[in-house]
């Protein structure tokens, strides 16, 4: 049996490409979020989790993830996981308010638990032994700065 293999978030296909980010509400009102991810586990469904300004109080939703099935059993996924956010929006977001931000991306291959992989494997070994086989996840961070008074609607 093949053990479980990690997720990578390939780093040169994430948008925006920028880590730092500056001018949100002033200069740019959307933004957009997205990342490709490659996992050498073809069959594994994936799962991408977004947080702005990570709160482990905070309650998750289906909103705050995207799921990343195993289509065409490809290394590298076609399909992006993504996040928008629109400065004019009347709806509820922590990176609409001034001030500096993180957005972050993680992507597992099981389920979290806050923000850790929930989810092991037991193999059993041919000795009578065992072997645990855990769950992964990969992370990406932008930072932001938001700026009020610009143009946006």
């Amino acid at each position: 049996m093949q053990r479980n293999r990690p997720p990578r978030i390939v780093e040169s296909q994430v948008q925006p490409t920028e880590r730092i980010i500056r001018g949100y509400g002033s200069d740019l009102c959307n933004l957009e979020f997205s990342i490709i991810v490659e996992d050498p586990d073809v069959n594994n469904r994936l799962l991408a989790y977004w947080y702005v300004d990570f709160d482990p109080s905070q309650t998750r939703g289906e909103d705050d993830r995207d799921t990343i099935e195993p289509r065409d059993r490809k290394v590298v996924r076609d399909e992006r996981a993504s996040f928008q956010v629109n400065f004019g929006s009347a709806d509820f977001n922590r990176l609409n308010t001034p001030g500096d931000h993180i957005v972050e991306v993680v992507v597992t291959d099981t389920s979290l638990v806050g923000r850790e992989p929930a989810e092991s494997k037991t193999i059993p070994l041919a000795d009578g032994g065992t072997l645990i086989d855990p769950g992964y996840a990969a992370t990406y961070v932008w930072f932001v700065r938001t700026e009020a008074g610009g143009d946006c609607p």
